[in-house]
């Protein structure tokens, strides 16, 4: 089930999270707004969101990397992720039904 969110930053709907084993985790987000919060008085503005994170199996190995020791996406891999964050936030939303 999906859970709600609160943070500072105004989040990316679709973030990587970890690379591993051909497969990348993925913090999903949607429903995404504003929220006035007030603490002893003062007031500051968060966003609040549906999140879920689900794990994607990446298609060609071409889209993987070895920086540093750690896996990462290659600028084809980013370019991937970002063509398919429609399916990818579909999938995530009905697996956090």
């Amino acid at each position: 089930m999906s859970k709600l969110v609160y943070s500072l930053e105004n989040p990316d709907v679709v973030k990587v999270d970890v690379v591993k084993n051909g497969s990348v985790r993925l913090l999903c987000r949607w429903d995404i707004h504003t929220v006035e919060i007030e603490i002893d008085g003062e007031s500051h503005t968060e966003y609040a969101y549906q999140e879920e994170v689900i794990w994607w199996a990446l298609p060609l190995h071409e889209y993987v990397e070895r920086v540093d020791g750690r896996q990462g996406l290659t600028v084809a891999g980013l370019a991937y992720i970002a063509n398919q964050s429609d399916a990818i936030l579909g999938w995530a939303m009905a697996a956090g039904v």
